[in-house]
């Protein structure tokens, strides 16, 4: 495995020095490179857990912006859309920043390195969580699970039995992924899916009498942005605001009276709280289908994010903007060759 990143990097090198990786840049000047991003956070002595699921930390983030800063423009969400549907100029290398989720940390730790650079990130936030301020699903059942390290656990529920080996944080980080995934490709029923999760969320707290809910408000990993601390934001013009659905729900899982549901209420939430108009989405976890894009036109949604990889360009379907995910751990002759690819 050393060898293998060893050999990536050298090539790496070889191909900077020769210039190719500057003339991919060069080639793909008219392009738009958006950037996704979710939590960021790192351990500090007030945080009394890690979550298995990382997120990444804000020196981390500086550190990368810092790079991309000399080799892309930076860009906002409104540019970013009037670029490609032709109604402004393109700038070279254009870059936009993306925060999925909604977490508090993004306006805590986030937001003040991104001004650092002059960007103006947007956020997509699911407003149900807002509202209840309860953390999602991933990150309940991450601490549920983590509050019975030590032992083999293993649950039944409606005639299937959910396993997940909790004896060491190695070992509990691959079966919780595992699970997750799994989870992701056996269901197609984003109720049922959810129930699945809260049951064993459930279970696990009584056993050990703990739960995230208790210390979310105060959790800098799970807390959910607020409404006061988003449109204070808003008002300074410190970052957009976009939609991520009601309760983070797969949409191309859902019945299209939910979907709409979804589209609708979220878009209407956002707009009652905040002195804007929401014109733009994310689909929770990348999903969508044509049904999704359909619905978003008539609700009135301008453009959607996906999470398909590549860059935008010029009369790109508004609707499934492509996306990378953030370069992060990276030297800047990987940055330039993930974004260029």
């Amino acid at each position: 495995m050393k060898s293998k990143i060893f050999l990536k990097k050298s090539i790496l090198n070889c191909l900077s020095k020769l210039g190719f990786l500057d003339f991919v840049h060069y080639k793909n000047r008219h392009k738009i490179c958006i950037l996704m991003l979710h939590g960021v956070m790192t351990q500090h002595e007030k945080t009394s857990w890690n979550p298995l699921r990382p997120q990444l930390s804000p020196g981390e983030l500086q550190r990368v912006l810092g790079l991309l800063s000399h080799y892309y423009q930076f860009i906002n969400i409104d540019q970013c859309i009037a670029m490609l549907e032709g109604k402004i100029p393109l700038i070279n290398n254009a870059l936009l920043i993306t925060f999925d989720d909604g977490y508090r940390n993004n306006i805590d730790y986030a937001l003040p390195i991104c001004e650092l650079f002059g960007i103006k990130p947007v956020l997509f936030v699911v407003t149900g969580h807002i509202d209840s301020g309860l953390p999602f699903w991933f990150d309940r059942l991450d601490y549920a699970l983590q509050q019975n390290m030590g032992e083999l656990i293993s649950f039944e529920y409606q005639g299937t039995a959910y396993k997940f080996n909790a004896t060491s944080r190695q070992a509990l980080k691959a079966s919780y992924q595992k699970f997750r995934d799994d989870c992701k490709n056996i269901f197609t029923d984003e109720i049922e899916m959810n129930q699945l999760f809260n049951a064993l969320s459930e279970m696990l707290e009584q056993r050990s009498g703990m739960a995230l809910r208790d210390i979310c408000a105060d959790d800098d990993w799970s807390a959910i942005v607020s409404w006061s601390q988003l449109r204070n934001a808003v008002e300074q013009d410190r970052l957009d605001i976009g939609s991520h659905t009601v309760d983070h729900w797969r949409v191309d899982n859902l019945s299209k009276e939910q979907m709409l549901s979804q589209l609708q209420q979220s878009k209407s939430r956002i707009e009652k709280k905040l002195p804007i108009k929401c014109h733009c989405f994310c689909y929770p976890n990348g999903n969508y289908n044509d049904l999704a894009i359909s619905l978003l036109k008539k609700t009135g949604y301008s453009a959607a994010f996906s999470t398909d990889v590549g860059l935008c360009e010029v009369n790109d379907s508004l609707m499934t903007l492509k996306r990378f995910n953030f370069p992060a751990n990276k030297t800047k002759y990987e940055i330039l060759y993930q974004l260029n690819n």
